[in-house]
């Protein structure tokens, strides 16, 4: 019972239930009604921990049928997996329909793991059972019991052990992989959870940055208010992501309005629209502050859900005479854009919430209303798993809805970003139900392959006894004494042994062939290597090839927070050297140039290598931020210098080359990409500077590119 109030977790409700195995120990030695007195007692343990009257149905019915199958010489292991095919599963399922508020798509999931929670603890008791003595077992479930033959025994013991080891193998299996997919999934929920949020804190910078500068632009204007009225069309024409746009006087009143139809009633005559009561207004013209209102439902505009950015307006910039606001109301179909953006489509949903945890935004499949408190339930209950869980349609449902990341925004905004956790349930459905089939099926085969093996040597040995039978106990013990070993035994042995001096002729003569051709093989691959990571005509590593070698050079300087320069190097005017002397002196001066490279960066933790045609890029750790672009210099000089021979007509020629790159610490990225991005625009400012140049970013913080 103890050991049941605490049931080892591995995902979802799954949960092994160990206690039970002494059930199944009382069952087997004392008998059915002794293990229903030990089913109660642990079952209690299950009732204090799930609060499910259930298992006293399940585990009490399972005690007497593996008490009564001992009794007629039934395996443990083998009457358990009968009980749960025939009884528990159906018992499981007909619970679950009638008194258990359990979601249909966990339904399946949580009557096969049940089962196979029941073999575990089954095989386990078997093996237990083992070392118990015999004294321990009561004197009429020993009379009562069918003796067992010796190919029983054995098949049975090599059915168990095999099913355990199953079990225990694909339970760790499942286990690992779930958190795998765990860690995968809050993953991605992580990434898009800051791409959203990025993607909304811009879009209300953007548009704070636009009311702001608007209002500025207002206060240093004297017109009237019907040229007023123009500028904020003009204004709303460039800004058409706000849905309306107004100004107020300092009595609150609408002056000027975008689209203008708004100011006017159905007969085309003007309204009177006070904002007096608005918190835009409020917060803007006596706070004298930029205002991002929260959610609210509009009015004389129309009844959609409304987000407002307003700020104060001077008269002739004079700070201290406030003579109205300017508002705009932001379109809210911008988050249905970046939601209908998300690469994963349908999976993944997402909520704003306001500063109030009002909903602005959810994803129309989530059939929430806006400009309304978001409400919702984040108890996991009995569920185990590493994800933060959340229902937001039943509150108490005891199997969570949606797993769920969420991230603040630095306007107090909040943003939920969830994905159904039915998926995930349904992916360790199908380990389950693959665990329960591969296991039924290891047991037949198991249970077919041991009882041949046990015939086999059971008739060998019913020979023999025959034989031994024949003899009597002088002769038995002379035939022992003089003679340790039978004739037939002792020909295998010598035949064995025969066999075993040219197994080991073989054996040495292969292990030395082997080595030859373990020694050819790995000439060929190292052959094999340089061709796949290096150019064949440059003699240089390829690109595939200094991309793969970044990541271990990036942790390598991480380790020893140490700079890194990457730099592209593009041959000036390289096509004209094809054209004037060739294809062939191009390669020529391809090779020359790469020479001269690895003579400059002859580091061994040095990259040197072959980008594209003439294109070539360096990666250098452990650089000197000080000391890197007179190096790169130094090398565009010296090849400036360089003669080049054309091996067609014996033509000189010489080349520049243009260098963009970039020095940082190694915190910079983790992404090549990104460095390559800036190496390259570097490249081509020195191609728009006149070429045979060296540019290049040191960079000392990593957030200042990105």
């Amino acid at each position: 019972m103890v050991i049941n109030c605490y049931p080892i977790p591995i995902f979802a409700n799954v949960q092994l239930v160990l206690g039970n195995t002494f059930t199944v120990i009382s069952a087997v030695l004392l008998g059915p009604w002794y293990g229903l007195v030990t089913a109660i007692l642990s079952a209690s343990g299950l009732m204090l921990t799930w609060g499910s009257p259930h298992v006293y149905l399940l585990f009490c019915t399972e005690a007497i049928f593996i008490g009564i199958a001992r009794r007629k010489g039934l395996f443990p292991l083998y009457s358990s997996g009968i009980y749960w095919l025939a009884l528990g599963m159906p018992l499981t399922y007909i619970y679950m329909v009638t008194l258990a508020d359990f979601p249909d798509s966990h339904m399946l999931f949580a009557i096969i793991k049940q089962s196979i929670n029941g073999l575990i603890y089954a095989g386990l008791a078997s093996l237990f059972i083992l070392f118990i003595p015999n004294t321990w077992q009561l004197h009429d479930t020993k009379t009562n019991q069918k003796r067992r033959s010796f190919n029983a025994q054995v098949t049975y013991f090599m059915t168990l052990m095999i099913t355990l080891c199953l079990l225990l193998s694909a339970l760790t299996f499942n286990y690992l992989f779930l958190e795998k997919q765990q860690e995968l999934l809050k993953r991605n929920l992580t990434d898009t959870t800051e791409h959203i949020s990025t993607a909304t804190e811009q879009y209300l910078n953007e548009h704070k940055m636009v009311i702001d500068y608007a209002a500025d632009l207002i206060s240093l204007t004297t017109s009237s208010y019907s040229e007023l009225q123009q500028v904020l069309i003009k204004l709303h024409q460039h800004y058409p992501s706000f849905i309306t746009m107004l100004l107020a006087d300092t009595d609150a009143q609408v002056i000027a309005a975008s689209p203008s139809s708004i100011m006017l009633n159905k007969t085309g005559q003007p309204l009177d629209l006070s904002i007096s009561d608005r918190d835009y207004f409020i917060e803007s013209f006596y706070n004298q502050r930029l205002f991002v209102s929260p959610v609210f439902k509009g009015r004389g505009f129309g009844d959609d859900s409304i987000i407002a950015i307003s700020a104060p307006f001077y008269h002739n910039n004079d700070q201290s005479k406030v003579s109205g606001i300017i508002e705009g109301s932001l379109d809210l179909a911008f988050f249905s854009k970046i939601d209908n953006q998300n690469g994963t489509g349908d999976k993944e949903f997402i909520i704003i919430v306001d500063n109030n945890n009002n909903i602005i935004y959810s994803t129309p499949s989530l059939n929430l209303s806006t400009h309304v408190e978001f409400t919702y339930s984040n108890e996991k209950g009995n569920y185990r798993t590493s994800l933060n869980v959340i229902n937001i349609h039943n509150l108490t449902a005891t199997s969570p809805e949606y797993v769920y990341i969420s991230n603040r925004l630095n306007n107090g905004w909040k943003l939920y970003v969830l994905q159904p956790l039915s998926p995930l349930v349904k992916t360790a459905e199908t380990q389950m139900l693959g665990t329960y089939l591969m296991l039924f099926i290891s047991i037949i085969l198991t249970f077919l392959i041991s009882s041949r093996v046990c015939r086999l040597l059971t008739n060998s040995l019913e020979i023999v006894a025959n034989q031994f039978g024949q003899i009597s106990g002088t002769e038995l013990k002379e035939q022992i004494d003089n003679e340790s070993t039978s004739e037939e035994v002792y020909n295998l042995y010598k035949s064995l042994t025969a066999s075993k001096r040219d197994l080991l002729k073989h054996q040495l003569e292969l292990e030395e062939t082997v080595a030859i051709r373990t020694d050819e093989l790995e000439k060929a691959n190292q052959k094999l290597l340089a061709l796949v990571d290096k150019d064949p005509l440059t003699g240089l590593y390829n690109r595939r090839y200094a991309e793969d070698r970044f990541d271990s050079l990036l942790d390598f300087c991480l380790r020893g927070e140490h700079a890194i320069t990457i730099a592209i190097l593009d041959l000036d005017y390289f096509k004209q050297v094809n054209d004037s002397y060739g294809h062939l002196a191009g390669d020529e001066c391809l090779r020359v140039v790469s020479k001269l490279l690895k003579q400059q960066f002859k580091r061994d933790t040095d990259i040197v290598s072959r980008y594209g045609g003439e294109e070539f890029i360096l990666i250098l750790p452990l650089s000197n931020a000080l000391k890197i672009e007179q190096h790169l210099n130094h090398f565009r000089e010296q090849l400036a210098k360089v003669i080049i021979n054309s091996p067609t007509d014996e033509q000189h020629f010489s080349v520049t080359t243009s260098i963009g790159a970039i020095t940082a610490n190694a915190n910079f990225s983790k992404d090549i990409d990104h460095w390559i991005k800036v190496a390259d625009d570097n490249l081509y400012k020195a191609k728009e500077q006149g070429r045979n140049k060296v540019i290049i970013d040191v960079i000392n913080d990593p957030s200042d590119p990105e």
